[in-house]
Order: structure tokens, then C-alpha cells, then sequence
């Protein structure tokens, strides 16, 4: 099978030959031009070719101008439309863009995005999730600002043939974790806007990325997707296995992301048997639980590469 197929297949539920296989970094590029975060990216998917590139988008929703923390309501009321020509989304464009010449369609693009309540966070700070919840009326108008932008962007994204979604949600999180949210406010302020862009990306392959340890899993219920993405090696998260019986979407994970960096070679291979044999070699990506960090060795990424062709025990 070519990278297309096996990609589609996995996701589709429709036997491969063996599961896709990637990888991801922070190339820490929100500073760079579309070109060079392009490059970073080619580079990367060259020396490991991995059957699924995931785009890195490290451009960051642009904070309002004077907006330097959401302690009061006017700060959320400073947020207006955006639209598709900022600099941030002209670069990722121009990026996607450039991947796109450059593969011609030979390996499936995954942008990656992040819930409208992350959108905000995530630039401002995470400290500030609380006078967000505060400020319950601006801050609903504000997530609906940010939401219109990111459905336009998930139209973008249709336009330009790109293949899929990767959307990033904190709020499966528990409360008493960090960047974690009651049950009420990620039924106010987290998951009706990051459902409304899922459903604006149809048509895209969607992979709901449930970011965070001890997870509630019952929580992404009705969370419009094709892919399933956990941090399966996370304790306190559910296993391959687990997802497998909860779940009948294409699973993406089998990776610890957290100990790649020091595992010996067998190890990975260890950790390559288990998801197969936890999750059966159809409809399942193997992936790390969620970016590796960036001193990952070149040693462990190959290994990772060439033993996803040839795992022991695939039937």
C-alpha cells in the first residue's frame, strides 16, 4: 500500500497492510515565515518518512491589542472577528501550502488545530482560564468570535485539499488538574464551541486529540471525529485496549511520549507489539500520545520508523 491508502484505510476501518506510523515536535517556529516552518517540516518527514505528516501550527491566535490578561470583562469584549489574513494564518496557509507542492499528495497532510477556549489560553496564558470563567457573558460572545474564525479556517483547509484535522481539547482534563475544568464549565465554555468546529471541518479527516492525564473519556461523547488520539500510556488514561471497547473509531497512540527519549531499543519495539496486539492492526495509527519532546534522539525516531514496518507478531 502507498502512504494514501494505508492512511485512509487505518481511518476508513478497511484492512493494511500495517498500521500508518508518525511523529511530531514543537519546531518552536511561531517566529519564522510559512517557508522556513515548511522546510522544518520536510526536513523532519525526509528523515524518518513518516506515512502521516502532522502540521505543526505553532502561530498563536493574536491577543487583541493592549489586552494583557482577562481580569476584567472589557478585555474579552476587545476580541473581534479575525478572518483568514492575519499574519499567523497567512504563514500557516502559506506553509500548508508549500507542503503540499512539495509531497503532491504522496503523504496526508494533519493540520493541527486547537479548541476555541484553548485559542484564547493558550496565547494570554493558562493562568487566565479563570477570569475567563468569571466573565461568563464576554466570554461566551469572545469564544463565539474565535469559533466563526476557526470554522472559516476549517473551510480554508477544505478549499486547499488538505486531508485532515488534528484538534487539540483540554477538556476531558479534571478539574483539580492543571488546565482542567469542572463538568459544568466545559459544558459552557469548552465543548459546544469546539464541536461547532468539527463540524464546520466535515470532510476533512478529524482527529479529536484528548490532551491531558486521567482523562474523561465520557466527557467526548458527541465530539464529531474520525480518529481517536489519547495519551494511552498516561497513567490514570484509558490503554489501547480500553479505547478499543469504548470506542469503534480509528485510534491513534501505542507511543509514550513521555519516555521516548529514554527507552532502549527493544523497549519501543515492546511498546510496537503491545499496541497491535491491544488494538489489532486495523484502524489504528501508531503515534506517539502527543509531541514528543524536541531532544528526542534520531536513534529512537529510526528505530520507531523502520520496526513499525516489520513488527513482530503482525499478522
Amino acid at each position: 500500500m502507498n502512504k494514501r491508502q494505508r492512511f485512509f484505510s487505518a481511518v476508513q476501518g478497511q484492512p493494511v497492510d500495517r498500521p500508518p506510523v508518525t511523529a511530531w515536535v514543537h519546531f518552536q517556529s511561531d517566529h519564522l515565515p510559512g517557508p522556513q516552518v515548511a522546510e522544518l517540516h520536510l526536513q523532519f518527514l525526509r528523515a524518518y518518512d513518516w506515512d502521516v505528516l502532522k502540521v505543526m501550527n505553532d502561530f498563536r491566535y493574536a491577543v487583541p491589542e493592549g489586552v494583557t490578561t482577562l481580569a476584567d470583562a472589557a478585555s474579552l469584549k476587545a476580541y473581534r472577528p479575525q478572518g483568514l489574513k492575519t499574519p499567523a494564518v497567512q504563514a500557516q496557509l502559506d506553509c500548508l501550502s508549500r507542503l503540499q507542492d512539495a509531497l503532491r499528495g504522496e503523504v496526508p497532510l494533519l493540520e493541527t488545530s486547537f479548541e476555541p477556549f484553548q485559542q484564547i489560553v493558550r496565547n494570554i496564558g493558562f493562568s487566565q482560564a479563570a477570569d475567563l470563567y468569571r466573565h461568563r457573558d464576554a466570554a461566551l460572545a469572545a469564544l463565539e468570535v474565535v469559533t466563526e474564525d476557526l470554522c472559516a479556517y476549517m473551510g480554508a483547509l477544505k478549499a486547499r485539499g488538505i486531508e485532515g484535522m488534528f484538534m487539540s481539547i483540554n477538556g476531558a482534563i479534571p478539574a483539580h488538574l492543571p488546565r482542567g475544568a469542572s463538568e459544568e464549565n466545559h459544558e459552557l465554555f469548552q465543548k459546544p464551541f469546539a464541536a461547532a468546529v468539527l463540524r464546520a471541518a466535515e470532510g476533512l479527516v478529524r482527529v479529536l486529540h484528548v490532551h491531558g492525564a486521567q482523562v474523561l473519556m465520557e466527557r467526548v461523547a458527541g465530539y464529531p471525529c474520525e480518529v481517536l488520539s489519547v495519551s494511552d500510556r498516561l497513567p490514570g488514561n484509558p490503554d489501547l485496549a480500553a479505547l478499543r471497547k469504548i470506542s469503534d473509531k480509528c485510534l491513534m497512540g501505542g507511543i509514550d511520549e513521555t519516555r521516548i527519549t529514554e527507552r532502549a531499543l527493544p523497549e519501543i519495539a515492546c511498546e510496537i507489539d503491545a499496541a497491535i496486539a491491544a488494538a489489532g492492526k486495523d484502524r489504528l495509527i501508531l503515534a506517539p500520545g502527543c509531541t514528543i519532546p524536541s531532544f528526542t534522539s534520531e536513534r529512537n525516531l529510526r528505530y520507531l520508523r523502520e520496526y513499525s514496518r516489520f513488527p513482530e507478531g503482525l499478522p
